[in-house]
């Protein structure tokens, strides 16, 4: 076996969800623990992040494991579903499901029974990667009014430079010229908008790597955010080459 290890600090894990509370103290936290949390193990990182308000991953598999171990949180998949024959499995486990483009809003429109799912509608505001246009917006967000198997809608967008000198403010005008835009709860701010942008945090907060001790800023340490890193990797040196 090669002498390498891996330790997990669980106790950095929740001292990095007090640093996000501190800085967004009126603000519901969604811890991200998306791909086995990053690396540092899904379960081993919820148990961690067991005061955070709610969830956020990609896999269904992965949330329906959290269900089954018992977390009542609000869970949501940040890309949604993939396909209409998930949305039986989001309303057995009441798990959420963000909206990103037509489609999705296509099949959320079959789902049947008397289940409501919530959903959080992402706008691209300039991020380019998921989010409905602005000329799409409106229409989605009308078809969701009207559907009665839909919950609560909650508005959502992803900052393409909150850590960079650009800021955030050209992203939340983009937001505020959305028709219905304003008045819906709103889900917008990643690790580096909980830091350094206060006028984003909202009713929730998306943090990721800064959970894990990592600051989202180029040329920074987690260590100068008041983070502590909560994964440790140990090796030995096998060979020492002379110059």
């Amino acid at each position: 076996m090669r002498p390498l290890v891996a330790t997990i600090d669980a106790a950095a894990l929740a001292h990095n969800l007090g640093v996000v509370r501190r800085h967004a103290p009126r603000s519901k936290v969604a811890a991200v623990i998306k791909a086995n949390a990053y690396g540092h193990g899904l379960e081993r990182a919820a148990a961690a992040l067991q005061a955070a308000d709610g969830f956020g991953l990609i896999e269904i598999d992965s949330a329906v494991r959290l269900r089954a171990a018992g977390y009542r949180q609000p869970i949501v998949l940040l890309e949604g579903i993939f396909d209409a024959g998930e949305l039986p499995m989001l309303a057995q486990h009441g798990l959420s499901t963000v909206v990103h483009d037509m489609a999705q809003v296509e099949m959320l429109a079959g789902l049947a029974g008397n289940a409501k799912i919530d959903v959080l509608l992402k706008a691209n505001t300039g991020m380019n990667r998921l989010g409905l246009s602005a000329q799409e917006f409106p229409g989605a967000l009308d078809r969701l009014r009207r559907n009665p198997r839909i919950g609560s809608i909650t508005l959502m967008t992803h900052f393409a430079s909150a850590d960079e000198a650009r800021g955030v403010e050209w992203q939340l005008q983009i937001l505020q010229q959305l028709p219905g835009a304003p008045e819906l709860p709103k889900s917008l701010a990643n690790s580096a908008a909980v830091l350094r942008h206060p006028q984003t945090h909202a009713d929730w907060v998306r943090p990721g790597i800064m959970l894990y001790g990592c600051s989202p800023f180029a040329g920074r340490t987690g260590v100068e955010d008041g983070l502590r890193p909560a994964m440790t990797l140990e090796s030995r040196i096998i060979a020492v080459q002379s110059l």
